[in-house]
């Protein structure tokens, strides 16, 4: 059964999810950093015209980055061919030992650096598990096309002594299983694309299989289509964060170059260039996030014709909101890019047209002051078009009158919001009684009404207001608690919408009510993008398949062969719920997923927040990704109303080549309620409160929009007695 995405909010709700926990942070006091840096510049396999000359610099360049940040001398192992205290060559075993011996040095609270430079590749994977068929691999110095002879099958088509993408991650995972953080930067190609060399200033660093006679042509036949899985990492619960930089994209190549270009041949220095944009940001803007300083690292690369660069950053892991080493803690959050007048932020991320950000020249610290202020003219869902204001004019002081252009508006980078736009607020009905005898005895329902009033003076003061005429939202006083639910839903026979539960004994809170409507709210306005918003990049089809429930087990007989579903029937105990997302589109798209659950909490399934989505998410032309929800017999339980729902909202953002910064769709989670909070994302502003319905669409914004879908399935469930 195929189901259109295209249905009613008022099909809203169950399934059950693991949550999982922070990790808890040591005593800084305690932690200590340590640091393994390597570089290959010599390949002596290798022919002539594949050997480097930027890695024994690279390796130089971060370590004095990381010196500066205060990280002792003692605690930088280098392995570089051609660099001064370099303990050995960097070998495979050379490099494997070390990343063995930082796993048995680390501690709870410890930060491990873990960063090489030198030549890549990709060649066949050695596990099914790889969709492309295809591994990527960095090429130590002893790496070199596969011996003849021995057992080993031929022809074996890999490199002998790479470390593929495996290698490192099984002893990155040995380092954060002993609770310390994991910093990993690898400056080299992943790609074997037909890109060449551009001239003597500047050498792609790939080796790819068919240079040394071999090839990719027996890699297993990519799957277009990848499982989102449920299973956690194989990892204890208060392992370490990654936080991991890669210098490009898995079909680009990584560049060095010859610096500077205006200099004479022999005074130029060779230098990767994302090694040498990196370090200039690490040394320059010192209170910058991880995120944030990639982001900058990006820009740099735009911005400096020197790099000549054609490579993305990418970036993965559940660390990069934390304050890289030696900053006390990072800058603010809420920092977006700016460039050409088009702010890198839409409505997703709560701007709205009439709202002020403060512009930056660059990457902003703690403290600077605005080079100057622009209005949001018009906004979509991920990019919004800026409109100078008058130079010297202070947003809220004065009305600031917008400026045909102004220098600071021309040079900005950066942007941080000075001032929302005006709020729009919306209407809630008074409180009703559920009927039948689910309502909320007297005494509940007179604190359940006082605490929306609270709520309407307090929290939500100038963004909802009561209104019986035409309200958005209907409060629903329940013995479970206050549920706001659409107008037009009859509680007898659906449940839908926010709960606050009410607790033993006290009252439901202001605070509590706040989130609970806003996060209604935000559903409602999802939906308002979703119809209004193209959908047609990203097809998303949902099927429900029902398996029986297998009595003398007491389980559902989900190895059994599914029964075919009709179109319109409820969603039952041992049904799964099977999700797909194409990309039907000419070009890579960045897919972001979320569940939306029983209480309209929207649970993140791709990415897994708090990491917020990245380059390295992005979704080839013609592949899907396939998600379940099982509902397991304890998955569905019983409700006021025989029928509930729950959904799926998903979010496609066309990739750009260069662009590293991206929507912080992790917002998206920020008003879930008190037993969703492990999926949540920052809880301080930076969510979906300030979002309004209706925002102007006229057309004459020449952006790219994003790809959105909301899709619902309806759930039978026992009505309690």
């Amino acid at each position: 059964m195929r189901r259109s995405p295209k249905i009613s909010i008022a099909r809203l709700g169950g399934a059950l999810f693991l949550l999982a926990g922070l990790v808890a942070a040591a005593d800084p006091a305690d932690a200590a950093t340590r640091a393994l840096l390597v570089g290959v510049s010599d390949y002596p396999a290798f022919p002539p015209d594949k050997q480097l000359k930027a890695p024994a610099n690279d390796v130089r360049r971060m370590r004095a980055a990381l010196l500066a940040r205060g990280i002792g001398e003692a605690d930088i192992t280098v392995l570089a061919d051609g660099v001064e205290g370099s303990a050995g060559l960097p070998t495979r075993a050379a490099i494997l030992a070390g990343m063995e011996r930082l796993a048995q040095q680390a501690g709870r609270g410890d930060l491990v650096i873990v960063y090489a430079s030198g030549h890549g590749s990709r060649q066949p994977s050695r596990t099914s598990r790889k969709v492309d068929g295809l591994d990527q691999v960095f090429l130590p110095r002893d790496a070199g096309a596969p011996a003849s002879g021995g057992t080993a099958p031929a022809p074996r088509n890999r490199f002998d002594n790479a470390i593929a993408g495996p290698d490192f991650g099984e002893r990155l995972d040995a380092i954060r299983a002993r609770g310390a953080d994991v910093w990993f930067i690898l400056d080299s190609c992943f790609s074997g694309s037909a890109s060449r060399a551009v001239g003597d200033d500047v050498h792609e660093k790939k080796i790819e299989l068919e240079d040394i006679g071999l090839s990719a042509a027996t890699a297993m036949a990519p799957d277009k289509t990848t499982v989102l899985a449920d299973l956690a990492p194989a990892l204890p619960p208060d392992a370490g964060r990654l936080t991991a930089f890669y210098a490009s994209q898995p079909n680009e190549t990584a560049r060095e170059v010859a610096l500077p270009p205006t200099a004479p041949a022999d005074k130029r220095v060779w230098g990767s260039i994302f090694t040498t944009a990196l370090t200039d940001v690490l040394k320059r803007a010192p209170a910058l996030s991880y995120r944030q300083t990639i982001v900058e690292t990006g820009r740099v690369l735009r911005a400096d014709a020197a790099f000549q660069a054609r490579q993305t950053p990418s970036f993965e892991g559940d660390g990069l909101e934390g304050a890289l080493p030696g900053a006390a803690a990072p800058g603010e959050a809420a920092t977006w890019r700016v460039s050409e007048g088009v702010l890198h932020a839409g409505r997703i991320e709560g701007l709205e047209a009439g709202a002020v950000v403060a512009l930056f020249p660059a990457a902003p610290q703690p403290g600077d002051k605005p080079s100057g202020h622009a209005l949001v003219e018009e906004a979509e869902a991920v990019r919004a078009r800026l409109s100078p204001l008058k130079p010297g004019c202070v947003p809220g002081a004065a009305r600031c009158p917008t400026v045909p252009t102004s220098p600071a508006f021309k040079q900005a980078a950066y942007a941080r919001l000075a001032r929302p736009a005006p709020l729009a607020a919306f209407g809630i009905a008074a409180p009703r009684p559920w009927p039948g005898a689910g309502a909320a005895d007297p005494t509940a329902q007179a604190a359940q009404a006082d605490a929306l009033a609270a709520a309407l003076a307090g929290p939500l003061k100038d963004r909802a207001r009561a209104d019986e005429a035409a309200p958005a939202l209907v409060p629903w006083m329940s013995a479970e608690g206050l549920r706001f639910m659409p107008p037009g839903l009859d509680p007898a026979e659906v449940e839908a919408g926010p709960l606050v539960a009410l607790a033993p004994g006290a009252a439901p809170s202001a605070e509590d009510v706040a989130r609970a409507v806003l996060r209604a709210r935000q559903v409602a306005l999802i939906q308002s993008l979703a119809a209004t918003g193209s959908g047609g990049d990203l097809d998303v089809s949902v099927e429900v398949r029902r398996y029986g429930y297998d009595a003398g087990t007491r389980q559902c007989a989900f190895k059994a062969t599914p029964t075919e579903v009709d179109a319109e029937a409820l969603v039952e105990r041992c049904d799964k719920v099977q999700v797909a997302v194409e990309n039907r589109s000419t070009r890579p798209m960045l897919a972001a997923i979320f569940f939306l659950d029983d209480g309209w909490n929207l649970i993140a399934r791709r990415p897994t927040c708090p990491v917020g989505l990245t380059v390295s998410d992005r979704l080839e032309p013609g592949r899907r990704l396939l998600f379940e929800v099982p509902y397991h017999p304890r998955a569905i339980v019983p409700g006021r109303a025989p029928t509930t729902t729950n959904g799926v909202f998903v979010v496609g953002v066309p990739f750009v080549a260069g662009e590293t910064d991206l929507p912080s769709l992790c917002a998206l989670a920020a008003f879930n309620d008190r037993a969703a909070q492990a999926t949540r994302g920052d809880d301080t502003g930076s969510g979906l409160d300030d979002l309004l319905d209706g925002a102007t669409r006229g057309g004459r914004l020449p952006l790219e929009s994003a790809s959105l879908s909301l899709a619902f399935w309806p759930i039978r469930q026992p009505v309690k007695p």
